[in-house]
């Protein structure tokens, strides 16, 4: 059995930290995505104006 819990304990301790990356990392992209769409907006509005 103690194989067996090293083995899960070393599984969580690769995935864990990794999910925790791409989640970030996806936020990130997004969040920066959503940002130069803003800008360009305030850019298209004050041509207009």
């Amino acid at each position: 059995m103690g194989y067996l819990m090293e083995a899960i304990l070393l599984i969580l301790a690769v995935v864990l930290p990794l999910s925790f990356v791409l989640i970030f990392l996806r936020r990130l992209i997004s969040n920066l995505g959503d940002a130069t769409t803003i800008t360009k907006l305030q850019e298209r509005d004050e041509k207009k104006e």
